[in-house]
């Protein structure tokens, strides 16, 4: 069997990449930093593969680096994402850098895959609880900028943009989308008070919490995915599927984010 595991080389995909390869599973990695990746693949026993996914056109040419090097794929683990731009940054595209990371990247590399997908491959989708902090109309960027809205706004776009995927999947393919849960990763470790504002006056406790919890925990809820039998089901970092909002259900919307991620 073989893997992709974004954003591979550290933190929670590391750990998803671990289990994977201790399982048997033959496991490519993707990060940007060529020296860091290919340290992180020999101690995993993985395949290194150098990928830009903060941008569409990148995580086109990361597809297609794959597409050359496997004929087939079993697991798609969709872990990359990130808010650690207290200012609004944007990509050479001309997109948003949270948006374009955390839905246009891995909606992009998704239906760039859906060719070599096996006929009964897992595909799972790492999204956020923050998804449901955003109220207003997701492809809307709010006037006034904070990287945690932007954060919830992509996660919801990438929750939407999923389940509308369900739809296309052939007979036997499956996807999930799921929740980790915070942990003291790399990512979480660059966060400051002036990414999360409402935080700032609880800030020492907000660290305090977040150091408690591993990566290798947070690994947990993902890895069981890759072996579900279940699709189109939104999981908790507990393991346990649970309720949307009603308004995300609706197919049109669904559909709507699904397509939406390939205008750049």
């Amino acid at each position: 069997m073989r893997a992709l595991v974004t954003g591979g080389t550290d933190g929670i995909g590391r750990e998803i990449a671990a289990g994977l390869a201790n399982s048997g599973v033959h496991v490519w990695i993707t990060g940007r930093n060529v020296e860091r990746g290919k340290a992180a693949a020999e101690a995993l026993g993985a395949t290194f593969l150098r990928a830009e996914h903060s941008t569409v056109a990148g995580n086109l040419h990361a597809a297609a680096e794959l597409r050359e090097e496997i004929p087939q794929l079993d697991i798609l683990v969709n872990n990359v994402g990130g808010m650690a731009f207290p200012a609004r940054t944007v990509t050479p595209e001309g997109n948003e850098m949270i948006e374009s990371l955390n839905y246009r990247g891995p909606v992009t590399l998704t239906r760039a895959l859906l060719p070599a997908l096996a006929p009964t491959a897992r595909v799972v989708q790492i999204v956020s609880s923050a998804a449901f902090m955003h109220r207003g109309d997701p492809f809307t960027e709010p006037a006034r900028y904070s990287a945690i809205a932007a954060y919830a706004r992509a996660k919801q776009l990438n929750l939407l943009a999923s389940l509308s995927l369900t739809r296309v999947l052939t007979p036997g393919q499956i996807l999930n989308a799921v929740n980790p849960g915070t942990a003291w990763t790399p990512g979480v470790q660059a966060l400051t008070p002036a990414t999360v504002p409402a935080w700032r006056f609880i800030w020492p406790l907000t660290r305090a919490i977040q150091r408690r919890r591993t990566p290798a925990r947070a690994a947990v809820a993902p890895m069981a995915l890759a072996d579900a039998d279940t699709t189109g089901v939104y999981y908790e970092s507990n393991g346990r599927a649970a309720k949307l909002p009603q308004r995300l259900y609706d197919p049109a919307l669904q559909d709507r984010a699904w397509e939406a991620a390939a205008r750049w």
